[in-house]
């Protein structure tokens, strides 16, 4: 395999120069260069065998770019390939490092065998270049000393016969064409990619909610895209070719056209009739519609097969769940909810009983360390508590003071100094207490004492004063025997209360125990109705991956004297692009051909001349 570069400015030139290399099987044009700067780059990138190079080029020129070749990269050959037969460039270009000089008007086969030789490194030059290198008293060598290709000129008029021959042949192609060609008839349809979004939503009591949904569903580009690929699986194109009764080949491979932005497809499809061209249309969209539908129940299928394996997984953890709740009950102690408020209720109600206990005792002694205090009473304090005692309207409002005393004494065993109701109690006892002192004030006729006051009226008396110790020392014995009656009663409470606190803490350990194992339970419960709904939203978002599709145009019946093919527009223009290809080839290779002297002569620099020896030695 010979690797060629090919330098070359002029394109008509170089498309000319393709046609006729790429048809060598042992040739291998490698890359392109439009002047010298572009071709050495080229080179060192390619390292082609030989390098077909213009003379004439903007930037660096073909000898230049020659020379630079030859001095960096020895064994790549370089193919002097020009219109200018001049010989001081020919001296330049052989001086430069060039390994053969051929003119463009050589033909095809000639420039093939040339570039063969060249790389099997023979010098080679056109025929017509060879006496410039020759003196003139000096024989021109035969082919067997110099192995160069003679270029014939053409007779008079060959090329515009040729013209006009090859141009009556393009024409003569394309009316048989017309007239020969079968005709073919396209159907067309439209599918669309419809969007479904599935989700799931579940409310789970004392735990939260869960939810799924198909967010990440593709965009209407990506799903076109996959149905795109899948329809151009060959095994659809087979299938349906099978079903109509043809081969694939005579089937035809339907045409896809996507907009840049959207979810639909259009498709066309060619037959021999309009019929056959819409049964194909329906049978392919019949066959892929069935390659989606196998592949969702292939989607839906995997993600049973793994909702499955998770399902089986939650349905073990809900039954170790429920095993140890069960377990857990049967050696509990904790038979239910009622247990509990009951217990609790209990224990509200010895709390009651023993603030009013602790009440009632603690009024009994403030009685009776007064009772104590008033044995040895003056006969005057006994009878102004009699006198006082006889009043109705003191007794009355003694008896409130009495009460809100103890009412007070009842409200400080059971909250604080600053609750609400003890300070409304105490408005009311000191309430009591000044009308109290105000009406033993009034009856008596001379100011009491706060402190006199109380100790009068904690006192029981009677109209005789020696019944007053009496009845005092009798009320003190029976105030202690009460005292100490309230005191076993509130010890015994006690005990009572301290049974129903520890059985309370245990029920409480044993609740929280039964919570933990019931909100488990509930946990996995959870688990196990979120997987089965995920097995009911996996064939909802299946659809998220495979959407399903609507014919929004139905394939179409084409019309009996329109057939899509042959065109006869596109025939002509073919034909004119055949005539305007073979008259252009034809007028540059009769202006290759034409002497030198016809020719605009090259631009540049004036190149020195060489002497007539000094070109025999180098082709020497």
């Amino acid at each position: 395999m010979i690797n060629l570069l090919i330098v070359e400015d002029q394109q008509t030139i170089l498309q000319l120069l393709k046609n006729y290399l790429e048809q060598e099987s042992d040739l291998k044009i490698v890359s392109i260069a439009a002047d010298g700067r572009v071709a050495i780059d080229k080179v060192d990138k390619f390292r082609p065998d030989v390098v077909l190079m213009d003379v004439e080029m903007p930037g660096i020129d073909g000898v230049t770019a020659t020379r630079i070749i030859s001095q960096r990269y020895p064994e790549v050959k370089v193919l002097i390939l020009t219109t200018h037969d001049d010989d001081e460039i020919l001296d330049l270009a052989l001086k430069a490092g060039a390994k053969g000089y051929i003119l463009k008007t050589t033909p095809a086969q000639e420039l093939i065998n040339f570039i063969r030789s060249v790389h099997q490194g023979h010098l080679q030059i056109s025929s017509g270049l060879v006496q410039k290198l020759v003196p003139e008293d000096r024989p021109i060598p035969s082919k067997q000393e110099l192995p160069v290709r003679s270029s014939p000129t053409p007779p008079k008029y060959f090329y515009l016969s040729l013209g006009i021959l090859l141009n009556f042949v393009v024409w003569l192609i394309v009316a048989v064409y017309w007239k020969i060609a079968p005709p073919k008839y396209t159907s067309e349809w439209g599918i669309k990619i419809l969007q479904t979004e599935a989700g799931v939503e579940l409310n789970l009591p004392n735990i939260g909610q869960a939810s799924s949904d198909s967010s990440s569903a593709k965009s209407p580009q990506d799903t076109r895209t996959d149905y795109i690929y899948i329809a151009s699986d060959h095994s659809l194109l087979e299938q349906a070719a099978e079903k109509i009764g043809m081969s694939d080949g005579d089937f035809g491979e339907p045409e896809m056209v996507t907009e840049e932005d959207g979810s639909i497809i259009s498709w066309a499809v060619e037959g021999n009739t309009p019929l056959e061209a819409q049964q194909k249309a329906y049978i392919f969209q019949e066959i892929l519609t069935q390659k989606i539908e196998n592949l969702r129940q292939a989607e839906i299928k995997r993600q049973e097969q793994h909702a499955q394996l998770i399902l089986e997984s939650a349905r073990q953890k809900l039954d170790s769940a429920q095993d140890k709740l069960s377990t857990y009950q049967v050696s509990s102690s904790l038979s239910s909810e009622e247990q509990i408020k009951q217990l609790a209720s209990n224990l509200e109600d010895l709390y009651r009983q023993q603030a009013e206990l602790s009440a009632q005792e603690q009024g009994l002694n403030n009685l009776s360390q007064q009772l104590g205090q008033e044995l040895n009473l003056s006969s005057a304090e006994a009878t102004a508590a009699y006198q006082l005692l006889e009043d109705d309207v003191y007794q009355q409002q003694q008896a409130q003071y009495a009460q809100a005393r103890a009412e007070l004494a009842n409200l400080l065993s059971r909250f604080t100094a600053e609750n609400p109701s003890v300070v409304n109690k105490q408005a009311e006892l000191e309430e009591a207490t000044l009308a109290l002192q105000q009406r033993a004030t009034f009856l008596l006729n001379r100011a009491l004492s706060r402190q006199e006051l109380e100790r009068i009226t904690y006192l029981t008396l009677d109209p005789k004063v020696k019944t007053v110790r009496e009845e005092v020392f009798k009320d003190l014995i029976s105030n202690d025997a009460e005292v100490q009656k309230l005191t076993a009663q509130i010890q015994e409470l006690e005990k009572q209360m301290a049974k129903l606190e520890s059985r309370q803490r245990n029920i409480a350990q044993e609740k929280l125990k039964k919570d933990s194992f019931q909100r488990n339970l509930q946990v996995a419960e959870a688990i196990f109705t979120t997987t089965l709904a995920e097995l009911d939203l996996g064939k909802e978002n299946v659809y998220s991956l495979y959407p399903p599709t609507q014919l929004v145009k139905e394939p179409s019946l084409p019309q009996e004297n329109q057939p899509t093919s042959p065109n006869l527009r596109m025939l002509l223009l073919a034909g004119m692009a055949g005539s305007f290809l073979v008259t252009t080839g034809l007028m540059l290779r009769w202006f290759e051909q034409q002497p030198s002297s016809m020719r605009m002569p090259m631009s540049g620099t004036q190149l020195p001349s060489s002497s007539v020896d000094s070109k025999t030695d180098k082709f020497r």
